[in-house]
């Protein structure tokens, strides 16, 4: 397993070096020693480990401890740059590291200028963090869009059987290619494309390239980690509607890309998820547009539906009323399609429960010896198939729940829905704030940070995680 880890550490230690250039061309070469000692330690580090433990074979379970603790390893590494950087707490750094990691985009940096009247210009701490900093929110959330270990297997040779486990235990089982390598490497390449085609339509809409290049980041990786504090407040309508369709890009899955791609342009119209998407984008705006707007209303469903945390509000005002957002919750919770970049419970489980809704209440108008397959999307799913899918769903509310108890408990002053909306905000990976984050005491960034966690891997990780640590402690016998 500490084999595995090592190559993650190496791999991840070169993601670190990329913003060391990058302060030079910004003119802020004081930064790099922030970057550059860090990575060449990460760097040794991995090496070390590679060379001095032996490969074995993983077993799921611990394909999914090792992802688990590959994830809250690296997030720590990636909080170093904060703590020198831009003089943050440890605490606030390693929140702002997991949250870029897991594309959450919640943060401890921004603070929208209408809730943060203690930050004069809208940064929270009161000066503007150098922009290596904000490029390296954006990294960070564009390696995490897809993930470190999607990143290690497109950069490693003869992965195998375990290179295909820690795809799974990474909340990814589609395969788009003959191999989990080649995978990996063709969603990196699709990836790379649309976050290219994201710099070029914004730029073109009229944004500069720094800020181009850092929201086509964020944006595809459905991230939502901004170079302004106001989030997308100040841009009009031409850069919305690019943002728009960069978030969507980012919330369907790379199967649905991989198709399009070849040929198979029908594909958009044919997929449930896409479908669902649309559907609920519309039935989101619709129900809105009479209180809200249409831009803003427009632009925050999708924004919530693909969990990229984008804002054309900065934070989410106090006109938009309890009803606004539950619906903005709803849509958090749903999130994008499987396989993309998105968070959430996705639209693929969704649909299944919707569907099995249906088969339940016609079965039950039909002989019991009759056989009626749920069928949906030309496939067949099983009983199994929706009993797991209930499941997840389950736990995941249960823990949403449990999240947003804990924050009602340590910040009274906000109501039950705020608390929720920003439970489900971090768990979902979404970043849209009621302004709760920016004021958040120590235990409740605690809670968001496990949640961030818990909702990029899909729960049952960090579960086994946590399982395998338990194993580990030593327990006292008992006097006979």
């Amino acid at each position: 397993m500490l084999y595995f880890l090592g190559i993650i550490f190496v791999i991840s230690g070169l993601v670190m070096a990329i913003p060391i250039p990058v302060a030079f061309i910004l003119g802020e070469g004081y930064l790099t020693p922030y970057f550059a000692i860090p990575s060449g330690a990460i760097v040794l580090i991995g090496l070390l480990m590679w060379r001095k433990f032996k490969r074995t074979d993983l077993t799921l379970g611990k394909a999914m401890v090792l992802v688990t603790l590959a994830w809250a390893l690296v997030a720590l590494f990636g909080s170093i740059p904060y703590i020198f950087g831009n003089n943050m707490s440890f605490l606030d750094s390693y929140f702002e590291s997991m949250s870029g990691f897991t594309a959450t985009g919640l943060t401890r940096i921004q603070g929208p200028t209408d809730v943060a009247a203690f930050s004069p210009n809208g940064w929270l701490g009161g000066a503007k963090p150098p922009d290596t900093i904000l490029f390296w929110r954006s990294l960070t959330e564009w390696v995490g869009g897809l993930g470190v270990v999607v990143l290690f297997l497109a950069a490693v040779l003869g992965a195998g059987r375990a290179g295909r486990k820690l795809y799974v235990a990474e909340a990814r089982t589609d395969r788009i290619e003959p191999s989990i390598r080649e995978t990996a490497r063709s969603i990196w390449k699709i990836y790379f494309l649309l976050t290219l085609a994201g710099v070029v339509g914004l730029f073109l809409a009229g944004v500069d390239l720094f800020t181009a290049v850092n929201h086509a980041m964020t944006g595809i990786a459905t991230g939502g980690f901004t170079v302004t504090p106001e989030s997308y407040s100040p841009y009009g309508v031409p850069v919305l509607a690019v943002t728009i369709v960069i978030m969507i890009a980012g919330a369907t899955s790379f199967a649905v890309h991989r198709r399009v791609l070849g040929g198979d342009w029908r594909e958009i119209f044919r997929n449930v998820e896409v479908r669902l998407m649309v559907v609920l984008i519309v039935l989101a705006t619709l129900g809105l547009v009479w209180k809200v707007g249409f831009g803003d209303t427009l632009f925050q469903s999708v924004s919530a539906l693909t969990g990229t945390g984008f804002s054309s509000t900065g934070v989410i005002p106090p006109e938009w009323g309890d009803f606004e957002k539950g619906v903005l919750i709803t849509l958090m919770v749903t999130g994008g399609g499987y396989g993309s970049t998105s968070g959430a419970i996705k639209l693929v489980r969704i649909a299944i429960i919707i569907g099995a809704v249906y088969w339940v209440i016609k079965r039950s108008f039909l002989p019991e010896r009759a056989v009626v397959p749920m069928k949906m999307g030309g496939r067949i799913y099983s009983e199994r198939d929706v009993m797991e899918t209930a499941i997840y769903a389950f736990i995941y509310i249960l823990v949403l729940v449990v999240g947003a108890l804990i924050t009602m408990g340590e910040m009274p002053e906000w109501s039950g829905i705020d608390a929720a909306f920003e439970s489900a905000s971090a768990q979902g990976n979404v970043g849209l704030t009621v302004g709760i984050t920016a004021v958040a005491p120590p235990l409740v960034r605690v809670v968001f940070i496990i949640q961030m966690l818990v909702g990029r891997l899909e729960i049952l990780p960090v579960v086994a995680f946590i399982g395998y640590i338990v194993s580990k402690v030593p327990r006292r016998r008992r006097a006979i």
